[in-house]
């Protein structure tokens, strides 16, 4: 993952936490008395080493408040004084932890037990059950964490991950999600974070002694863009690149219940930024990729660039029908059975003032909106599905069902332009799944259309910023 934050701040006090676990050769240095459960030679003699972190942070106040993590149990042990606390209840979980454990090593005792004479049958039955204790376990203790969240939200991972989501081992457990969530908990803003491992090279070798790394993609992925309540691609002083889910909007509506949106977050996040960072927008139910500026300059540049049409977008989306291409769609490629699969539309269209924010086809008064688009293999699909974070079951469905996958890449950038060019009968056609403007959405579903490209020159150095939120 990219760091959340600027780094700078939090590179000085974390070269200062190396100095002094190399000098007292122990994480337990704030207490008069030794614990040798707590000693550094564990980091160099054991398996690997181990993560640390620190947050700069700032309270109500504006003084600086320097925070410190290690990930995970340091030797078996949650909570060390001087370092944050663990995001879960450290009693309920050994109390959890050791039903599910006796019951796990009982089952694991009988089936490595020559003596009994067991079956295969017997053998595979016995597995499975503790396959299932195995799993039961883990989604209970994953049932034990909670975050708190910059955005003043309080969250578990059942809040956070689709019904069928398999957690990986640890998750929770990382540095930068319990540095965030205690300065969230506690009404700190953090200003500088940075993490860095210390000990033995890891078995991969994809860790080194005392060299700095970014939050992990394998963990922190599913938790922290919750905790800051936004998905952070890219951050720089200028421009911030995120992948704003779907429900959200891009710029504050009216009225209190319209405040929230990814503008009002990022400000809540970085209250140095301009009043207005946000260069373009994507519709509330429309997840995907947003660039947005820090400082007026940069905001002028970017501007210029959407308004001159030389920044690159493009979509996925997936239909509620094969498409039919109507008059004002020009098919452009065929597959071998003579059905398209590429076109160009081309239809003039305006806001419906009567009721908005609804879009209509309108020859006189209409703007002409163009969009290029192509039908997607199965092969793109499948890692087109992925970017709507949806429910392992319901891309399955979606994939057998075979829905029609598209890519839209627009010219212009008028309002509900692809949603309108999907549905219309001078368009495709069909409309895009969930869109409740102009198709159908059923409970629960949301708009199955993503924002998963764009490219621009950067508004600084002029090179060229490509960015792809599948990736």
């Amino acid at each position: 993952m990219f760091p959340p934050f600027p780094q700078e701040k939090a590179y000085e006090y974390c070269y200062q936490l190396m100095e002094q676990l190399d000098t007292h050769k122990r994480i337990d240095f704030e207490s008069p008395v030794k614990n040798p459960a707590l000693t550094t030679d564990l980091l160099f003699s054991g398996k690997t080493g181990q993560m640390f972190g620190i947050c700069v942070c700032k309270d109500g106040d504006g003084n600086e408040v320097v925070l410190k993590a290690f990930s995970g149990q340091y030797n078996s042990i949650w909570n060390v004084a001087g370092w944050v606390p663990p995001l879960l209840d450290e009693a309920e979980f050994y109390k959890q932890s050791a039903e599910s454990d006796r019951l796990i090593h009982e089952l694991t005792d009988t089936i490595e037990d020559k003596n009994r004479g067991l079956s295969e049958s017997e053998l595979k039955s016995l597995k499975k059950k503790r396959r299932e204790l195995s799993a039961e376990s883990m989604k209970n203790i994953f049932g034990l964490y909670e975050f708190h969240c910059l955005t003043g939200e309080v969250k578990h991972f059942s809040d956070i991950t689709t019904d069928d989501t398999l957690l990986p081992t640890g998750c929770g457990e990382c540095c930068a999600p319990k540095l965030l969530a205690y300065a969230a908990k506690n009404g700190l803003k953090p200003v500088s974070l940075a993490e860095f491992y210390y000990g033995k090279e890891n078995n991969s070798g994809s860790k080194k002694h005392k060299q700095f790394y970014p939050p992990c993609d394998e963990k922190c992925f599913f938790i922290l863009p919750h905790i800051l309540g936004l998905e952070i691609l890219y951050r720089d002083e200028a421009i911030i690149v995120i992948n704003k889910p779907s429900g959200l909007l891009s710029i504050p509506g009216r009225g209190e219940e319209k405040l929230d949106s990814a503008t009002t977050r990022l400000k809540n996040l970085f209250p140095e930024c301009i009043e207005q960072p946000s260069v373009h927008r994507l519709d509330m139910d429309t997840s995907g990729l947003l660039v947005m500026a820090f400082n007026a300059d940069a905001h002028r540049n970017l501007s210029l660039q959407f308004m001159n049409g030389t920044v690159e977008k493009r979509y996925y989306a997936v239909l509620e029908k094969p498409v039919c291409p109507g008059d004002g769609c020009k098919v452009t490629e065929t597959n071998g059975g003579g059905k398209p699969i590429a076109g160009r539309i081309e239809l003039p269209f305006r806001l419906d003032v009567e009721h908005r924010p609804y879009q209509i086809y309108d020859e006189v008064n209409g703007k002409i909106g163009i969009t290029n688009w192509r039908i997607l293999s199965l092969e793109d699909a499948k890692k087109a599905v992925k970017c709507y974070r949806l429910a392992k079951t319901y891309e399955r469905d979606l994939l057998k069902k075979h829905k029609t996958f598209v890519e839209f890449v627009p010219e212009t950038g008028r309002t509900h332009q692809l949603r309108l060019h999907a549905s219309h009968e001078k368009g495709l056609g069909s409309p895009i799944i969930g869109d409740n403007l102009y198709g159908t959405q059923k409970e629960g579903e949301r708009l199955l259309l993503h924002a998963h490209y764009l490219c621009f020159a950067h508004p600084v150095t002029g090179e060229k910023m490509e960015f792809y939120s599948e990736s």
